[in-house]
């Protein structure tokens, strides 16, 4: 006999989920009560007994794409990239048509230094769901650091569609325009984050080095000031004003 731990009701030993309740019996030769205890586990941050009871489970169970994914996510909570791969590998071979689940391959694969590959799930991502917004901004991460730019570019232009004041995609806008001699656009994007990023660093530094690169020296020099005021331990813009003021380097 299985006894409900809410209800506290008996049913027959075939039962594995109280029909009353719909709570999963606790008996270990129950697949349900893995799958239940792995999802609590997993929303208590207690990880690894978690994956644990997931591996558990799969032994009853193993073509239940969604407990692949969740496997997936703890392994890489766990920095255990190659195992977080190979779950959402078995997710996408059970179910194929989950956007979600090929924007956390992407995210792993990323982590594990397969940018291309990173690349090709997110994409598959967007395929599937293109209103997918935040799929974009991985794009853009995984472009800018294969150096392909105008692909960052262009992935941010599109995150900007879905939001069009995205400090995010300003921001990695600015980079990029930076990186790719376009200066005036960098400072047109990063202008945009003056008003909510004021003090921050990375941002005024960007926008120091935009100005400078334009030629607007007394900008640049105001900038850089304003950046090492708020974080003095700015030791990239602190060397870009050392730069500036010292005439015998310019």
């Amino acid at each position: 006999m299985n006894q409900c731990k809410k209800c506290k009701k008996k049913f027959a030993a075939e039962y594995n989920y109280c029909p009353t309740c719909g709570v999963a019996f606790e008996n270990e030769a129950n697949p349900g009560y893995w799958l239940e205890k792995a999802r609590e586990l997993k929303i208590k941050g207690r990880i690894r007994a978690a994956i644990e009871a997931y591996r558990e489970y799969h032994k009853f169970d193993g073509k239940n794409p969604y407990s692949h994914k969740s496997l997936g996510e703890l392994y890489y909570q766990m920095g255990e990239m190659d195992r977080s791969i190979e779950s959402y590998l078995e997710s996408i071979e059970l179910k194929d048509d989950y956007a979600d689940t090929y924007y956390h391959l992407g995210i792993s694969y990323y982590r594990r230094a397969k940018i291309r590959k990173a690349i090709e799930s997110f994409k598959k991502c967007l395929e599937l769901n293109p209103a997918f917004a935040i799929s974009y901004y991985w794009l853009g991460i995984a472009y800018y650091h294969l150096g392909e730019r105008q692909n960052a570019i262009q992935a941010y232009y599109k995150l900007l569609e879905f939001n069009p004041s995205s400090f995010i995609a300003n921001y990695h806008l600015g980079v990029n325009f930076n990186a790719e001699g376009e200066y005036k656009k960098a400072i047109d994007h990063l202008n945009k984050l003056k008003d909510c990023c004021s003090e921050d660093e990375a941002v005024l530094y960007h926008l120091g080095i935009a100005h400078f690169e334009s030629g607007d020296l007394a900008e640049a020099v105001n900038i850089f000031k304003k950046a090492i005021a708020n974080s003095p331990e700015d030791k990239r813009s602190e060397k870009m004003l050392k730069r500036i003021l010292d005439v015998s380097e310019l």
